[in-house]
């Protein structure tokens, strides 16, 4: 009975070894798997609570901000403070609202508008914000509350941090201000960490993630959960994700806050996986076992007949064994297989898909895997193969790229050994290979992360110091404070502050370390340091201790804050004097808002007032003036309101005695309010009507002179006429009775009167132009003819003066459309002038046809130039000669003759052509007379 059962029972017990082997391997794989997956649920969580810190601080930062504001200027107003808070969150996304509590009361509140509930509430009577305030006031430090409901609706993380008015932090309130709160929404700060929102109900969120799997490439879908609201950690309620999420032993790590931490909980949809990809080992285990249990059948039952086929079979085992250790040893993820004599590899399912191939499109070669080698790293990975086949090294450890299907490269880890025979000689290399490409790319983001620090250490404006704490020596400074204090930096690091003597109050810096000691840190506090050259600067510093690779340290920020310290002073002094000018002003001022309530003012004196103060304050304008007052000034408030620029108003106001006269100059202010100055000008009413009443008889004296002067001239016209007409009547009668002594009689008689019926005309003229009674007659005229009229003209009065009369550049061919008989008359003057003004000298007349540029068009001018050798002119008297009835002075008058009337008329017919005379002169030299005028004139005497 035991010879036919013993082969039997051989071959079950072989069976049942080698299948336990298989077993015991598989489980071991299923193991490493789920290790792995952790592993990678950590990593991913790891970032994930990065961003969620980064994302949280960044939007925490803005309240060091505010409080240093607020702690130097505790008195800022509601709209100074939506100033400041507009431009602190304006790069922040994902802020609701930024609150300050002045006394744990919400006092100021950004934005407004629709948010208005909130004001006034007491965040110690609040029960959804009590408890978190006592913590506040408890620690001293920035606290984080929420999710909670908020009252004007929505929900939020709500960050709160005190604020202190001194650089004494005490407990008992004295110096304690109040806090600022920032309130961010939940939803933005998730998805700023990378998280994706599925639902959300309440201030409870759920979240889920995808990462690639290293197994078969699987999307693992994670889900999240956050516990510990109001920052209380493991001990807070769940309020983001699934709570149940933390009894399925999920992977866990804590968040931290400025007071408390969250604690994060990731683990992937479903729970941990239970399979492993290693099914293939039991068909493999059942085909080893069934192999073994036969050959111990045979051998047992035939041992002879079988013994080399036993051999045989051993010898494929120990291959088929050596190969699935191997790529165990390997950490197997994308196996590998190399036989080094054939030159065959095997690649795995897992290793296709890491390079995006299917099994049938990869040829069992080489070339294969080294063809995907990114060519920077080819030449690097052959040489540690090589070195490896050489023993050079126990085992092969190498990182590099890998080309994908899609075009990308992927980086790779891969592990490997070489298999050799008895005499060393390597005969198959097989291994692992696994995907680093998010662990490459989460140390790259930490190297990007350390060189923006870096950055941000260098060239931020404050000026950093660290410092140990064991002996006070700098451990780094950064490049401001170098050059805020002087020093260099091989002056700067190993010493202490007493040996570069920066510090000016050591009693200072000594109530400083104590308060640091007590509280843990210190924040923006005012002291005097010295720099290298002596200078004494002020700065506003903040310190706390930082673990530094283990060392205990203090690091300080420092900002300069020297010139705003000088600029406050100047303002304080500025306004001071402005107070004191304003004080001193005898006008009225009052500020009322946009519906004319009147809510402040200023007299010199309440006798100026119309009524008392006690009877139009808070009261509208309209309700304390008369009708028609308080009517103007409703009207001026809408429009200030409108333009938002100066309105000036004039009114009248009977007072007990007189009626008084005023002007008021209303002005927009800040907050919806308006200015209104008012200055009375009852005097300077009255002076103007007097100057009025005295220029409408200065007007009318002046138009009656000019009509007694027309008048006149024209009664003298007749006579004169008649005399100009007898003396040409005997003088014809003399040259016929040959009377010669007569003669010369006769003409002075008729020079005489045509002089005088010259200065009647002139004397007309300037009564004409005076009273606006002077006309034009436009026309087309020969330039050339006109001006050699002129010239025909004078030409006596030229020789008389034995003086030379010449014309340049004059173009026959020009023609002006003016009034002829006034630019005619205007030559004349001109050259009457240059003719009696000048002895044995030169005339010279240049005509010129210009361009000038007007209206976005070419406008064609004429330039009558008449230039003379004469007795000149100083800068006096050229300052009064286009006057009427003014000559240079009282010699030229007396030797010369005249009446002051040719240039002052020739200068008013040029203004009424739109034309003008330009004059250069100098004593003893000559005068030079330019009349420009338009080739078109324009009749500008209406």
């Amino acid at each position: 009975m035991r010879s036919r059962l013993s082969p039997y029972i051989a071959a079950l017990c072989a069976a049942s070894l080698v299948f336990a082997g298989v077993w015991a391997l598989a489980n071991s794989e299923k193991e490493r798997y789920r290790q792995e997956i952790r592993t990678d649920v950590l990593q991913e969580l790891t970032t994930i609570r990065a961003r969620l810190e980064a994302a949280l601080n960044s939007r925490l930062f803005i309240t060091r901000g505010m409080v240093a504001y607020v702690s130097t200027n505790p008195d800022l107003d509601q709209p100074q403070f939506v100033s400041l808070a507009r431009v602190m969150v304006s790069q922040q996304s994902g802020i609701i609202n930024i609150q300050l509590a002045r006394k744990n009361v919400i006092s100021h509140l950004y934005p407004v508008e629709g948010n208005e509930e909130a004001i006034g509430i007491n965040l110690l009577e609040n029960p959804s914000s009590q408890e978190g305030v006592k913590r506040l006031l408890r620690t001293q430090k920035t606290v984080v509350a929420g999710p909670v409901n908020l009252v004007q609706g929505g929900i939020a993380l709500i960050s709160r941090t005190p604020i202190f008015l001194s650089e004494d932090r005490t407990r008992d309130g004295n110096t304690y201000w109040g806090l600022v709160a920032i309130l961010i929404d939940p939803k933005t700060l998730f998805e700023d960490a990378g998280l994706t929102l599925v639902g959300e109900g309440g201030a409870t969120l759920t979240k889920e993630f995808s990462i690639l799997s290293p197994k078969e490439g699987e999307t693992l879908r994670l889900e999240y959960a956050l516990r510990g609201k109001d920052g209380l950690g493991a001990s807070g309620e769940v309020f983001a994700g699934d709570a149940s999420l933390f009894q399925r032993n999920p992977v866990m790590l804590d968040v931290s806050l400025p007071n408390g931490y969250w604690q994060l909980a990731g683990l992937p949809v479903g729970g941990w996986p239970s399979y492993a990809p290693v099914w293939w080992l039991y068909p493999l285990g059942v085909l080893l076992s069934g192999s073994f249990g036969l050959c111990a059948f045979i051998l047992v039952r035939e041992p002879r007949r079988l013994e080399k086929a036993v051999e045989e079979a051993t010898g494929a085992l120990r291959e088929s064994r050596e190969r699935y250790a191997i790529a165990v040893a390997g950490a197997n993820d994308g196996l590998w297989d190399w036989n080094l004599n054939t030159g065959e590899i095997y690649f795995s399912p897992r290793w296709l898909a890491m390079v995006g191939c299917e099994e049938e499109a990869i040829a069992p070669h080489p070339d294969e895997w080294f063809s995907r080698i990114h060519p920077d790293d080819l030449e690097r990975v052959e040489a540690e193969i090589h070195s490896h086949l050489r023993a050079e090294s126990s085992h092969l450890q190498s990182e590099y790229r890998m080309l994908h299907s899609s075009g990308s490269y992927r980086w790779v880890l891969v592990r490997a050994m070489a298999v050799r025979d008895l005499d060393g000689k390597p005969y198959r290399l097989a291994g692992s290979q696994t995907d680093i490409t998010e662990k490459r790319q989460a140390q790259e983001a930490l190297r990007v992360s350390e060189q923006k620090f870096s950055k941000a250490f260098r060239s931020t404006p404050d000026a950093i110091a660290i410092t140990r704490v064991s002996d006070g020596r700098y451990v780094e400074v950064n490049d401001r404070f170098l050059e805020m204090t002087g020093f260099e930096l091989e002056e700067t690091l190993g010493k202490t502050t007493d040996e570069l003597n920066i510090w000016v109050d050591f009693d200072r810096r000594d109530r400083l370390l104590q308060q640091l000691k007590e509280h843990g840190v210190v924040r923006d506090v005012e002291g005097q340091f010295r720099t290298k050259s002596g200078d004494i600067r002020i700065g506003l510093l903040s310190a706390e201790p930082i673990d530094l690779d283990g060392v205990p340290c203090l690091v300080t920020i420092t900002r300069d804050i020297t010139e705003r310290k000088q600029y406050e002073q100047k303002l304080y002094h500025t306004t001071c004097e402005l107070q004191t000018i304003f004080q001193a002003l005898p006008d009225l001022y009052f500020r009322v808002d946009i519906y004319g309530r009147i809510l402040d003012y200023h007299a010199g004196q309440e006798l100026d007032l119309y009524v008392a103060p006690s009877d139009f304050m808070g009261r509208q304008l309209p309700e304390v003036l008369p009708e028609l007052v308080g009517e103007k000034f409703a009207r001026a408030i809408a429009e200030v309101q409108e333009t938002k620029s100066l309105v000036r108003i004039e009114y009248s106001i009977g007072f007990e005695r007189e009626e008084k006269s005023f002007e008021a100059r209303l002005l927009p202010l800040l907050d919806s309010q308006i200015i209104i100055i008012v200055r009375d000008i009852s005097d300077r009413k009255r002076a103007e009507s007097e100057l009025q009443q005295a220029k409408e008889a200065a007007e009318a004296a002046s138009q009656a002179k000019s009509m007694f002067l027309a008048n006149m001239s024209h009664e003298l016209r007749t006579p004169l006429n008649a005399i100009i007409g007898y003396s040409e009547f005997l003088k014809e009668e003399a040259e016929d009775l040959n009377c010669s002594e007569f003669i010369p009689d006769l003409s002075k008689i008729e020079r005489a009167g045509k002089h005088l019926l010259s200065l009647i005309d002139d004397i007309l003229d300037i009564s004409k132009i005076e009273a606006g009674k002077m006309d034009l007659y436009l026309e087309k005229f020969s330039i050339s003819a006109l001006v050699e009229s002129a010239i025909s003209t004078i030409q006596p009065l030229a020789d008389k003066n034995h003086n030379t009369l010449t014309v340049n550049n004059f173009a026959s061919s020009h023609y002006m459309y003016a009034d002829a008989k006034k630019v005619r008359q205007i030559l004349l003057n001109l050259l009457s002038n240059a003719a009696k003004f000048t002895e044995n000298g030169c005339i010279t007349v240049d005509i010129r046809r210009k361009t000038a540029s007007g209206n976005n068009s070419a406008v064609p001018w004429i330039d009558f130039q008449v230039k003379d050798t004469g007795i000149g002119m100083t800068s006096e008297q050229m300052q009064h000669i286009f006057h009427a009835f003014t000559q240079a002075d009282a010699s030229t008058t007396r030797k010369y003759g005249g009446t002051g009337l040719g240039l002052a008329i020739s200068h008013q017919f040029c203004k009424m052509m739109g034309g003008e005379i330009l004059v250069e002169s100098e004593p003893g030299v000559g005068s030079t007379f330019t009349v420009r005028m338009p080739c078109e004139a324009i009749d500008l005497s209406v």
